[in-house]
């Protein structure tokens, strides 16, 4: 059975500092998806240096197939070694995720890693090896449909230190307070809220650490299919909406004022839509029963593009609500992406288009399919 990895991020800068000191990057490879987190010694702006040179270090090594092993020794001889204090200037957990569930799991001046499965967390055992003269632990394990793997930075493990706790939350603290993980219904972006949550609780709203929290859930590949469009030849409406919900276990979206009318038609189900805007460049969603995302066409695929191309270029997706946001997270986080795209023109678009830019339907799709190529997700374009 094949399996994929779904990962939340979230984060929490030291008090006063405009930059967060830890940094992160996923790598997805036919196969395999990896996470690196690593943690820049002190805060604000040498601390984010330090730290994503680490991360940037092991993605371009990781796109290129290098084995883990490798990566860690390239880093660690490359890292320079702070002659105060004696340690490495940056720290670094690199966990890969194999479609079968297989995974690797390296440490090296970071705190542990956790898996939980069914709610409890597992023992791993470590083995602990010289890479280069610097200490890392490592061990392998199978992981499972429904396992939630925890990994953070220090700042998390000493929340509260001084204050709170004489020694910080610690490892025991963190897992005495996130509980049932596995079975919340929380997606992997809330369970790393939540630990970024109780990290800012601990440190009084003041943290004394850079703080960063990943959370990852174990589950099967996901599909997304979207409907966008009308088709050139409205005989074809029909076919269009039976290909969009033919597969019960896609997450289903449709992007357009009329195509979500001509759904609403095909179906017998009511479209309701909203008026509140999450965003004021993005329409407000709509909804119909069955369709997990109903959002206007043309401004919301084009945002949605430039959510995609800045998420390819290393920067994270906002936390928004607004359709544009949740329709580039489910392609963003998709194992399989399909596009059922109507070729019909709307006239109104026209002058919409040179007004403000936009980019045609079509075009916009074909961008984003190309985008989520490079991710090593499979995309499959169908025209109407």
């Amino acid at each position: 059975m094949k399996l994929a990895a779904e990962v939340g991020i979230a984060k929490l800068c030291k008090y006063q500092e405009e930059l967060c000191g830890d940094a992160t990057c996923i790598v997805k490879t036919p196969g395999e998806t990896t996470v690196v987190l690593s943690d820049g010694l002190g805060s604000g702006v040498k601390a984010n240096i330090l730290a994503t040179l680490t991360t940037h270090i092991a993605s371009g090594l990781l796109k290129r197939k290098v084995s883990i092993e490798h990566v860690m020794s390239t880093i660690a001889d490359t890292l320079p070694i702070c002659k105060t204090r004696e340690i490495a200037y940056s720290t670094l957990a690199i966990l890969q995720i194999s479609n079968d569930g297989q995974a690797k799991l390296f440490e090296y001046d970071n705190p542990e890693t956790i898996l939980f499965r069914n709610d409890e967390p597992l023992k791993l055992e470590r083995q602990e090896s010289l890479i280069n003269g610097q200490r890392v632990k490592q061990t392998a394990f199978q992981a499972q449909e429904g396992d939630v793997i925890l990994m953070v930075s220090d700042g998390i493990i000493h929340a509260g230190i001084g204050g709170l706790y004489d020694l910080g939350l610690g490892q025991d603290g963190l897992l005495e307070h996130f509980t049932d993980p596995c079975s919340s219904g929380e997606n992997c972006e809330q369970l790393a809220d939540r630990v970024i949550n109780l990290a800012t609780a601990c440190y009084l709203s003041r943290p004394g650490d850079d703080c960063t929290a990943v959370a990852i859930k174990i589950r099967p590949p996901q599909q997304v299919t979207v409907l966008t469009g009308p088709a050139l030849n409205p005989k074809n409406d029909t076919e269009m909406v039976r290909q969009l919900l033919a597969n019960s276990g896609s997450y289903v979206a449709v992007c357009g004022g009329t195509t979500a009318q001509i759904v609403s038609r095909v179906t017998g189900r009511e479209l309701s839509t909203s008026t509140d805007y999450v965003d004021p460049r993005v329409p407000p969603v709509g909804n119909i029963e069955g369709i997990d995302l109903t959002t206007e066409g043309i401004l919301t695929l084009n945002l949605c593009y430039q959510l995609l191309r800045e998420a390819a270029e290393g920067e994270e997706l906002p936390r928004r609500n607004d359709g544009a946001t949740l329709l580039a997270k489910q392609l963003w986080n998709a194992e399989e992406v399909k596009f059922l795209v109507g070729r019909a023109q709307n006239a109104a678009h026209a002058n919409l288009e040179q007004l403000v830019h936009l980019a045609p339907r079509a075009y916009v799709v074909d961008r984003i399919a190309k985008v989520l190529s490079r991710r090593n997700i499979e995309v499959e374009v169908v025209y109407y």
